[in-house]
């Protein structure tokens, strides 16, 4: 479990004590960090050389449905390397309305992603088919993706992305129409100027 507290160095300690008696951890590294470090705490967990793919969505709550999901398909998991993850939203993102930036899924609970990591290129297909199937089947449990897990139009298709932005992306289409009306800026999950 991987925690960070951005405020008074009392407070967090505060806030972070039920998570060290919780009970007896494996090893307990919470302690004061420039934020450059804590971003980069869990950059061993994906080393470079290896293949990644990985699928993505936003789920409001973790039900029983969810879980029974996760372990299902978990359990066919193709590769050792491969991992299941959720992130906490909430706090500072939820007090931004959805309206004010391009993110608006700001009332959800967590990301949820699963990531398989493989070292053979050979064995890509398979992997990534896991992949797919395990996202696929977390649909019902979830509400949108985050755009950064989303890849590219050519990948995914336009309708996906337009999902990841939810209900801003008309807003976001008329911004991109009025500044960018050439679609310079086209790399990535783009938004194109028209609708």
């Amino acid at each position: 479990m991987a925690v960070c507290y951005s405020g008074p160095l009392g407070e967090g300690e505060q806030i972070l004590r039920p998570v060290r008696e919780f009970g007896p951890p494996l090893a307990d590294h919470i302690q004061t960090m420039p934020y450059t470090a804590a971003q980069q705490i869990l950059a061993p967990l994906a080393p470079a050389g290896r293949h990644y793919y990985i699928k993505s969505h936003f789920i409001k709550d973790i039900s029983d449905g969810a879980i029974d999901t996760m372990v299902a398909h978990f359990e066919q998991v193709t590769s050792p390397l491969s991992a299941m993850i959720f992130q906490q939203l909430g706090n500072a993102v939820s007090r931004v309305p959805s309206g004010d930036t391009a993110f608006g899924y700001r009332d959800t609970g967590y990301e949820w992603a699963t990531i398989s990591a493989w070292l053979d290129p050979g064995e890509s297909e398979g992997h990534i088919r896991w992949t797919r199937a395990f996202s696929q089947a977390m649909l019902p449990f979830t509400k949108g993706f985050y755009v950064n897990q989303v890849g590219t139009e050519a990948d995914e298709g336009a309708d996906l992305i337009r999902e990841a932005f939810g209900a801003n992306y008309q807003r976001l289409v008329d911004l991109k129409r009025r500044y960018d009306p050439t679609n310079l800026f086209r790399h990535n999950q783009n938004i194109t100027p028209t609708a």
